[in-house]
């Protein structure tokens, strides 16, 4: 999971950490808008120098702002290695832990045995793992149903090329007026051909994967909507 998106934030991380030190420090990192976000939190724990607990009010403004990315907390002069505690709950949650050994900064990052969304917190590489490939693997996780693996040319909307449109009609979709969950989502950003293309969760919600951004959920009215061109359903759906 380390990136540079993360590695970035070790300054912010560790000034909060050692802020509270000789007390185990807390925070979360929130995928928000496909950018990571660091949100310090409020350690809650009775004896918050041999534990942490997250307090539910920062718990639920960070699940508010974006989704999970991981959970961050300091180990105050042991090993920065997970206790059992710390691997249980991040494999009960599905939610990586990083945590940091105090003073001396040393960094762990647990990865949880099921990872609660393989969907979300995606880096981009294009071909490899882009708009596209976060569509194909999100039917054939949600819905068993397999789209192919294409090779994009780059830059293929200045080619006169239409590989979503084609795409999709090809694979047994139609237009519809009102999405509903499941359905594929068509843009066109600033472009005369579709360039782009999502999946719609409900709720004015979509999943999505930009160039240069983690694969997130997004809301519909948070400037893309003006990019969409259509809605499209998979006729063995209807």
């Amino acid at each position: 999971m380390e990136d540079s998106r993360v590695l970035n934030k070790d300054k912010e991380i560790l000034e909060h950490l050692i802020s509270v030190y000789p007390e185990e420090g807390c925070g979360i990192l929130i995928n928000k808008r496909g950018k990571i976000v660091w949100m310090s939190c409020e350690n809650t724990a009775v004896k918050p120098e041999e534990d942490f607990v997250i307090s539910a009010k920062d718990y639920i403004r960070a699940s508010l702002l974006g989704d999970i990315h991981a959970i961050v907390h300091s180990h105050p002069d042991v090993s920065c290695e997970p206790s059992e505690s710390d691997i249980k709950t991040s494999d009960f949650l599905g939610i990586p832990y990083i945590i940091y050994s105090l003073p001396s900064m040393e960094k762990y990052e647990y990865t949880p045995k099921n990872v609660r969304n393989k969907l979300l917190g995606r880096d981009y590489e294009f071909g490899q793992s882009d708009c596209y490939s976060l569509v194909r693997d999100y039917y054939k996780q949600e819905l068993d149903l397999t789209l192919p693996t294409i090779l994009f040319e780059d830059d293929w909307w200045d080619k006169g090329l239409n590989y979503f449109d084609d795409l999709f009609q090809n694979f047994g979709f139609v237009e519809v007026e009102k999405p509903q969950e499941h359905d594929g989502i068509i843009f066109s950003v600033f472009c005369n051909v579709p360039n782009h293309c999502g999946v719609y969760l409900g709720e004015d919600l979509f999943l999505h994967h930009a160039v240069n951004r983690l694969s997130c959920r997004e809301s519909i009215h948070s400037g893309w909507g003006q990019h969409i061109v259509r809605y499209v359903r998979c006729k063995q759906f209807i």
